[in-house]
């Protein structure tokens, strides 16, 4: 077995254990456990992972990144580069071995559509497989350009011959989806479509580069283009059971506008158990003349429940930025043809943890709202929420539901608020009760203060804590290191999927489920 024969049984061997622990966490969260071994394992779980949090996952290097992210690059780095020559004797072996680690790269590329589909099938953050979405890209672009640069050295340029045409076809879209990346902050829509356009070009060439050459690399693309034939019959398969029934053709959204914002209400078909942390892909084709090419990531921030336990109606919430979201809060439409495709992401099990801090920052606190919700089922002693509010009339966006969520938590009074006004004219550093029995909500000055928004308090609580931001990066990188330094227990910090700009940037109001 050859060098490009063992990195394709390692690549192959990850996934399996992946898919395979997704599958095994989902069996046992169902099994009924004794309690020796419930806190036999609870023990063992939380030393090994202390350890790991507070060496690998929590310390930062390079301003945002993880040790065990430095740490998984370079294992993936250095094992690629080694299999590109080890075992090599000439050029033409080193532009060969190239061209097949380029196709092993390129496969995961193209096994889905849809991300976050795959991210839920391999148990796998959606923050995460984009992260491992993007190395694999810009590794397939290298491999890539090395093996063309080399080939064309051994045996000349020679565009009319189908090989090289056809390699140099895949080159150009690899460094073409590379390239756009510069206007996805700006053009997502376009960004998005010429990514897929450029991925499937890509996948056309290499089929007929890897075909014409009889090429050992045809098993692996043979392997890809199954597992996307089987994706995309899933994933159209749960789109049209969602959307479509005996009755219904779609569903038909309400809109309620604000100043600058909306709540789409949307009615669901067939209804869904909903969970803190989903995220839905909405198809609206009438809020534009273009947005019927275009599905949109929002994060279900509300939901209305059945007899069964199961949502009848979910709400989302947009902020007015430019593209889609602007389209929407502008158009005088209340009520659209809407298609669900979703929900995705994984479920976390809340009931451990007994005390929690939410962080969130602007329009964040949309993406906060459904862990408050779960949480108050599980009863844990204390949350706290922290929003920094961008203006005032924020409030507006949640109101209604901080209300449910009080008279929720109206005998047990665990839950509190806190909410910072870096506008207010008055600056005074004590927090004042602003309308609400019991005194659950404050009022403070100034913008969130990473080290004193984890107050005291919450390091001597005995018990599991978890943290979970959805705030600027000054706030997610000021909390991170706060933990990692005072932690003296298992302190989960979950950063959630949707992550909004600082509020002086023009940044789009998207959930970052789908970036590349």
């Amino acid at each position: 077995m050859n060098p490009s024969q063992l990195y394709a049984c390692a690549m192959g061997g990850i996934i399996l254990w992946l898919l395979v622990s997704r599958i095994i966490r989902v069996w046992a969260q169902r099994q009924h456990w004794p309690l020796g071994i419930v806190w036999l394992g609870g023990y063992l779980y939380r030393k090994i992972i202390f350890f790991v949090l507070r060496h690998l996952i929590y310390p930062q290097v390079f301003r945002t990144r993880s040790r065990c992210w430095v740490l998984l690059q370079s294992i993936y780095w250095a094992g690629t580069l080694t299999c590109n020559f080890i075992k090599t004797d000439s050029l033409s072996s080193i532009a060969a071995r190239a061209g097949n680690l380029a196709v092993l790269n390129f496969v995961p590329l193209v096994v889905a559509g849809r991300l976050s589909l795959v991210s839920d099938l391999l148990g796998l953050p959606i923050r995460s497989y984009v992260g491992m979405h993007g190395t694999l890209g810009i590794m397939t672009c290298i491999q890539t350009a090395l093996h063309t640069t080399l080939t064309i050295r051994n045996r000349g340029w020679s565009p009319e011959h189908p090989v090289q045409f056809y390699g140099l076809l895949a080159l150009s879209a690899f460094c073409l989806s590379i390239a756009l990346l510069i206007i996805r902050g700006y053009l997502y829509e376009i960004f998005i479509k010429m990514h897929y356009i450029l991925a499937l070009a890509a996948l056309v060439a290499v089929w007929r580069h890897v075909r014409l050459q009889k090429a050992f690399a045809q098993i692996y693309m043979v392997v890809g283009s199954g597992i996307l034939i089987g994706t995309t019959l899933l994933h159209w398969a749960i789109l049209l059971v969602r959307n479509i029934t005996l009755k219904q053709f779609g569903s038909r959204a309400q809109v309620h506008r604000g100043d600058g914002w909306a709540q789409v209400v949307i009615p669901v078909n067939r209804p869904f158990t909903v969970h803190a942390g989903m995220t839905v892909y909405i198809w609206m084709p009438g809020v534009s003349p273009f947005s019927m090419f275009y599905s949109h990531p929002f994060t279900v921030t509300w939901w209305e429940l059945n007899k069964q336990g199961k949502a009848t109606s979910i709400s989302i919430l947009v902020q007015k930025k430019d593209g889609f979201t602007q389209s929407l809060v502008d158009h005088p439409g209340r009520e659209f043809l809407t298609w669900i495709d979703g929900p995705y992401g994984e479920r976390i099990d809340l009931s451990s943890y007994n005390n929690v801090l939410l962080v969130a920052s602007g329009i964040g606190i949309a993406a906060q709202i459904p862990y408050i919700r779960e949480l108050l089922n599980h009863r844990p002693k204390r949350i706290f929420v922290a929003w920094e509010l961008d203006d005032k009339s924020n409030l507006n966006w949640v109101y209604q539901w901080m209300d449910q969520l009080l008279l929720q938590d109206q005998e047990s009074y665990i839950l509190r608020f806190g909410l910072y006004l870096p506008s207010r004219s008055n600056n005074s550093e004590h927090p004042e009760p602003w309308n609400s029995k019991h005194d659950r909500i404050w009022k403070l000055s100034g913008e969130i203060d990473p080290w004193k928004v984890v107050s005291t308090d919450f390091w001597r609580q005995s018990g599991t804590s978890l943290v979970t931001v959805s705030a600027n990066k000054r706030i997610r990188k000021g909390i991170t290191e706060v933990i990692q330094n005072k932690m003296e227990h298992v302190v989960d910090l979950l950063e959630l999927p949707f992550q909004p700009g600082n509020p002086q940037m023009h940044q789009r109001q998207k959930t970052s489920t789908e970036r590349v």
